[in-house]
């Protein structure tokens, strides 16, 4: 699908960037008419990320990562342009318009959801179905209410060889692509294709935006096989950093800025039942780095909830160590032995829950609590606890976090922090920081007045007329701004009669980028061209005095008054190719 520029720009101008960016869990905060963030896109500790909502703009002043809401949503949701498109137009209310032109052949990745999509419905049919009652009578015994089943779109995989893909060539999808996006497998023995999950229990795995990328499977009867069985990696499926029910609890999770992580998918849907809703699970893998920064994006506050087991508290303390570094407050929660959350909730009920999350434990005091628990109660012991979690501040990037995380470890061992630095002395070294916001360019060169000019042009593309017949790019003294201007001098004007960032984009990717700070700045003033044309006119009086000083270098005492008078015809002529400015109050 092609959309024309009128179409994109109509949609452009209808989105809320600001929304937008919320909606995908990043934690603006206003700052004079802009908003500022931790960056999305990379790891940092000072807000570097500014949003211009005025020129629906944003940009990241540490890694430099800048543009729109299609831009920002085909980043932050890896979706292609055309996605990214048609979303916004759903959620602005506007029905998708097709530029005329050659068809192009759909993407793989929209093929491939419609596969998922596809799977998705089947399943959940196959669970409605005669075949499907082993299924039903499992959720029954394990008190799974029919509601609980549809929010979650439960369904059920049919002890068929090639059942899904029977009903998948029904639908015109090819088994090639059936087995590119995890459904289906192909023999060694007979090279031919068959269903991957088979006389399972389905847990569909959805995207933020509700879309479904994977499945989970859990087996029914006392058939051969793992007990669960996960969709294998794929172009729309990462294990690494999708959490299982993030989608279902988005309004729960923005709404409180926290996030429950438990091991299994029952356990995610039970806390959902009993008014959780921020209660997310790994896929089938160990918490990753990447789902650390996933948590970072929705949460301000990341609880650990794991089994009372041995295997729960071996999970909670490895994963425990991955947020030390984590920019989200991190703290943990064990629940009593041989419990998890599902039969907790059904034995204990909601209340009983929220007072255990309520007593969860810091992050840094349950790490050493576990430690020294599993130690001998001895001088020995306790050493052996600091030879164990002195090498943790080595996972800490931020200096000064390493510093504050030192001294907290030593208060909990009860030892001094040079103890731990005597058993991993380099845990203090410094290390570049991340990189620091780049300032404006008017507060960097002074050249307030090229500066004021830029950014009234890109506000305001009328004033091109005035810019290109009154003022030359060398007239510029700051390298950086002469550059822009020059540039945008040379794109065709339907470019800049507004201002268009996704066509300059495409025209200049370079120019693109450097604009992108200036973008991304407060910028509103009242009497805007007024206030342009004084610019312009103190620039061009500087240009002239310059071009004055030059010319009267080594001249004798008659050419130089004759240099003089050129110069104040010069001011003289000035002065009346810009009335305006000089009618009104100069800033």
């Amino acid at each position: 699908m092609r959309f024309s520029q009128d179409f994109i720009r109509k949609v452009e101008d209808a989105t809320d960037l600001v929304g937008v960016i919320q909606d995908q869990g990043v934690a603006l905060r206003k700052a004079g008419t802009s908003f500022k963030a931790c960056c999305p896109f990379h790891n940092e500790k000072t807000p570097s990320f500014n949003v211009n909502p005025q020129r629906g703009f944003f940009h990241c002043f540490g890694c430099g990562v800048g543009g729109g809401a299609v831009k920002f949503l085909m980043l932050h949701e890896r979706v292609s342009f055309v996605e990214a498109i048609s979303e916004l137009a759903r959620k602005a209310g506007i029905a998708l318009e097709g530029e005329s032109g050659p068809p192009r052949k759909r993407d793989d990745t929209d093929e491939g959801m419609a596969c998922l999509k596809q799977a998705q419905t089947f399943f959940r049919q196959q669970l409605r179905e005669p075949g499907g009652e082993e299924a039903r009578n499992y959720l029954e015994e394990r008190k799974v209410p029919e509601a609980l089943q549809e929010r979650f779109a439960l369904g059920y995989a049919p002890d068929d060889w090639q059942g899904l893909l029977r009903h998948l060539q029904t639908c015109s999808i090819p088994n090639g692509l059936a087995v590119r996006v995890g459904l289906a497998k192909t023999s060694e023995r007979s090279e031919r294709p068959y269903d991957c999950f088979r006389n399972r229990l389905i847990f569909p795995v959805r995207d933020p935006r509700g879309r479904c990328i994977a499945f989970g499977g859990r087996i029914l009867g006392a058939e051969d096989g793992p007990k669960y069985l996960n969709s294998p990696e794929t172009d729309y499926y990462h294990k690494s950093h999708t959490l299982y029910g993030l989608y279902e609890g988005l309004e729960s999770i923005r709404r409180s800025r926290k996030l429950l992580v438990v091991e299994g998918y029952l356990d995610v849907m039970r806390l959902h039942e009993y008014g959780i809703g921020e209660a997310v699970a790994p896929c089938g893998t160990a918490l990753t780095p990447k789902h650390i920064q996933v948590a970072e994006r929705y949460a301000d506050v990341v609880t650990l909830l794991f089994d009372g087991d041995e295997a729960g508290r071996n999970a909670a303390l490895k994963n425990a160590r991955l947020f030390l570094s984590s920019k989200s407050e991190a703290q943990v929660v064990t629940l009593p032995l041989g419990e998890d959350p599902d039969t907790f909730l059904l034995k204990n009920g909601a209340e009983s829950m929220r007072n255990l999350l309520a007593d969860a434990k810091p992050l840094l005091e349950f790490l050493v609590q576990e430690t020294l628990s599993r130690m001998p109660d001895s001088v020995q012991g306790r050493m052996r606890a600091v030879e164990e979690l002195a090498p943790l501040l080595t996972q800490i990037p931020q200096q000064d976090r390493r510093q504050f995380t030192l001294v907290a470890l030593a208060d909990q061992l009860k030892v001094s922090p040079e103890v731990l630095l005597k058993k991993r002395p380099e845990s203090l070294h410094s290390e570049n920081e991340n990189a620091k916001p780049i300032p404006s360019a008017h507060t960097e060169s002074g050249h307030t007045d090229e500066w004021w000019v830029v950014q009234a042009l890109l506000a305001q593309g009328q004033l091109w007329s005035l810019a290109r017949q009154y003022l030359l790019p060398e007239e510029m003294q700051d390298p950086r701004l002469r550059y822009i201007y020059s540039r945008l001098m040379q794109l065709p004007p339907d470019l800049l009669h507004p201002l268009d960032p996704s066509g300059v984009e495409r025209q200049d990717p370079e120019l693109h980028r450097d604009l992108a700070p200036l973008l991304a700045e407060d910028f509103l003033a009242r009497n805007l061209e007024s206030q342009f044309r004084w610019s312009v006119r103190r620039l061009k009086e500087r240009a002239l005095k310059l071009r004055y000083q030059e010319k009267s270098v080594g001249l004798a005492e008659e050419d130089r008054l004759r240099a003089g008078m050129e110069l104040r015809r010069l001011n003289a002529q000035l002065q009346q190719l810009l009335p305006q400015a000089e009618t009104s109050q100069a800033p």
